[in-house]
């Protein structure tokens, strides 16, 4: 073991005599019996894969014409040229990770083809992640190598990376562990990634079964990728870096209980987070993100505002207080709005569902345990619907449908319930009880396209309201994946030419489809540069041919329609937790929940304020009026500031006298004494608009 460590050391270019000082610092060499016949299982598959590959190896060296983003082409040989050499040959630094005519490779990966190439460093969102997954190997080893865990599973998120862990003397200290990462990670420590087949994971894991029992969950499709740095072995899917040198920093956020689902004997184990940067510089750019994310924390924004709370008598289920709810119908109105625009008509369906329909869609096989399920009087079970799709179909089926009829658009806000684990919530953004902007078209195949196109040009108007910049991606066909190989290259081409029509900028994403149809998922990105995925749209093969949906076609005979998943908002609740945030909980005038403040001044005027008040709550507006009077007029307007009120309202004897109001925006803009028919009738051209600007 140590002589295979010496020998990947100097295969990285380190001083030996430093390098194994630099090892007894990051380890004790504890390689336990267990590791140690984890590490042997892993060289013997990958020596036996190697033996694969070299057998069915095909050409090689051929030339290749590789494009890059700013529109310069290399050359290159087939199975010898990476990226990580293109980045060297072309001057690019600080690459990480790259994509490859749309697909994720890792830099050291051979290109095997001509292809369009991108070198993506850390601030991109893969780059970001492909550093996080390499990270995670590091502080898996270190867990392992230095402080004696087991690990049970690892991953990364959007946050950041964590480790799920078991450890007896349960007092880590997060700069101990920080110190040794860096430590670890400076032996540039290379990484070699196997596919495995479940039979495989289970020889690789045979010693650990609560972590096998992890892995095969963990599995989508016939293989997982596993990783071995140094004397760690990994489950990570996606690339990594080269090794381990290109992290410079670690930081670990907090070390915490998680309570695994379905496994009691799991009671014990701790997830440490944390995060990985290539430099001392991302660290802190890294840093000052997250206070500004802080400052606009949408469950503090909801707090201060009184918009919504959340109670242990509801767990992960939110309490819309009179200003959320406000939000929450504007946001509905406005689809609304757009449905009657478009074409759709709305559905009120059940909220709790026999067994019997789950079965029938296959969601009881797969999605069961993430489901509330109550039993009645005849040991009858039920469950709350944690999507409309099934009870749409079963809507669909209950009368002969004509081709007249297509396409159907049918649109549907009912509640939905999720049994996410308690650990998952968090505010908003993760939530048991949601109502989605959900609905389904039936369409008939000539129909798709044009239906694509119009799915795409609706997520487009709703996001030009809210200001956000946005890409889609095409998320073609998994593996494994359901039907038959013709219907998915027709299905994704005709998703493509949507996309060619539509104009907007998008991304091949392969593989990341749903095993039952392609997809296109709309990214946006917010005020502060963070991406989210909100919107999606969904083809579907399965529920159709599962309730045998048909339509008399106009040649007399039965057809089967094609269906088509849509969401522009997603869940109404993340969607508000993703605008505070981007507001900054500076809302603007349509979705303000305080939009208002009127202040009077001297006695006299305090009856004319009442009336202003009634004048705009009559027209529509949320409106108040502060009539303290122990406070000084610069305290009220203040106060008002502060509440995000969007307009002030200043009125004395002048304006009660002439009818009209001094205006003042929520900036601290005077924009002077106007009448008060006026003033309603601009705010009315702002509301109706959805119009995010802040002056008239």
């Amino acid at each position: 073991m140590v002589v295979t460590l010496l020998l990947r050391l100097a295969t990285c270019r380190c001083p030996v005599r430093a390098t194994l000082r630099s090892r007894r610092r990051y380890s004790k060499l504890q390689v336990f019996p267990a590791l140690s016949e984890r590490l042997r299982v892993f060289e013997s598959l990958r020596e036996k894969q190697g033996e694969r590959n070299r057998v069915e190896a095909g050409e090689r060296e051929r030339p290749l014409a590789i494009q890059l983003a700013d529109g310069r082409t290399v050359e290159g040989k087939a199975g010898v040229t990476t990226p990580l050499l293109v980045a060297q040959r072309t001057h690019v630094k600080g690459a990480l990770v790259s994509k490859v005519n749309g697909e994720l490779w890792e830099l050291g990966r051979p290109l095997e083809a001509d292809c369009e190439l991108q070198l993506l460093g850390f601030n991109t969102l893969e780059g970001k992640q492909a550093a996080w997954r390499t990270g995670v190997c590091v502080l898996g080893g270190v867990l392992e190598g230095v402080f004696g865990a087991e690990l049970c599973r690892e991953g990364v998120s959007e946050f950041g990376l964590y480790c799920d862990h078991l450890l007896e003397n349960s007092g880590l200290s997060l700069s101990d562990v920080e110190e040794k990462c860096q430590e670890a990670a400076a032996l540039k420590l290379p990484l070699s990634r196997l596919e495995l087949s479940t039979e495989e994971v289970r020889e690789l894991f045979q010693n650990s079964k609560l972590r096998l029992q992890l892995v095969e969950e963990q599995m989508n499709g016939p293989t997982v990728t596993v990783h071995r740095c140094g004397d760690s072995i990994a489950v990570c899917n996606g690339p990594l870096l080269p090794h381990t040198g290109l992290l410079k920093v670690f930081k670990m956020l907090q070390v915490s209980p998680v309570t695994l689902a379905n496994h009691p004997e799991s009671s014990g184990v701790m997830r440490l987070l944390g995060v990985a940067f290539p430099g001392e510089k991302h660290k802190e750019e890294w840093e000052r993100e997250q206070e500004e994310a802080r400052k606009r924390d949408h469950r503090r924004i909801g707090k201060d505002q009184e918009l919504f709370f959340f109670s242990d008598v509801s767990p992960g289920s939110c309490f819309f207080l009179p200003k959320g709810a406000h939000i929450y119908n504007a946001l509905t109105d406005f689809i609304k709005s757009e449905y009657r625009r478009r074409g759709f008509s709305e559905v009120v369906t059940p909220t709790l569902y026999s067994t019997a329909l789950w079965e029938r869609s296959g969601h009881w096989e797969h999605y069961s345990e993430n489901m509330f399920t109550v039993t009645s009087e005849g040991s009858q079970t039920y469950a709350l619907k944690p999507m409309n799709c099934p009870a749409h179909c079963h809507m669909f089926e209950q009368r002969v449908r004509s081709w007249r009829e297509l396409p159907l658009r049918w649109a549907d806000f009912g509640a939905l319930h999720r049994n996410e684990l308690s650990g998952a919530l968090g505010g908003l953004t993760r939530v048991r009880r949601f109502c989605q902007d959900d609905a389904h078209i039936f369409c008939t195949p000539e129909q798709l396209e044009e239906e694509i196109v119009a799915c795409l040009d609706f997520v487009r108007s709703v996001y030009q309201v809210f200001g956000f910049s946005f890409h889609c991606l095409l998320s073609t066909r998994p593996t494994p994946c359901l039907g038959e190989p013709e219907l998915w290259d027709t299905a994704e081409q005709q998703l493509e030419r949507s996309l060619q029509q539509f104009g907007e900028r998008w991304e091949l994403n392969p593989g990341d489809g749903a095993f039952y149809g392609p997809k296109i998922d709309i990214l946006i990105k917010d005020a502060i540069g963070r991406q989210h995925q909100c919107a999606t749209i969904q083809l579907d093969f399965q529920l159709p041919i599962r309730f045998d949906l048909q339509y008399v076609g106009t040649d007399g005979h039965a057809h089967r329609p094609v269906m088509i998943h849509r969401a522009v908002l997603g869940s109404l609740e993340r969607m508000i937790a993703i605008l505070a945030e981007n507001f900054g909980g500076k809302w603007p005038l349509w979705l303000s929940p305080a939009q208002v403040m009127v202040i009077p001044v001297g006695g006299d005027s305090e009856s004319y304020a009442q009336q202003v008040v009634q004048q705009l709550c009559a027209s529509g507006f949320m409106a108040d009026l502060n009539g303290d009077q122990g406070a000084t007029l610069n305290k009220k307007i203040r106060s008002a500031q502060l509440a995000q009120y969007n307009y002030i309202f200043v009125v004395g004897g002048k304006e009660c006298a002439s009818g009209t109001v001094s205006v003042r925006s929520r900036g601290g803009k005077q924009l002077g004494m106007r009448p008060i028919e006026d003033v309603l009738a601009s705010l009315a051209q702002l509301r109706d608009t959805r119009s995010n600007r802040n002056e008239f």
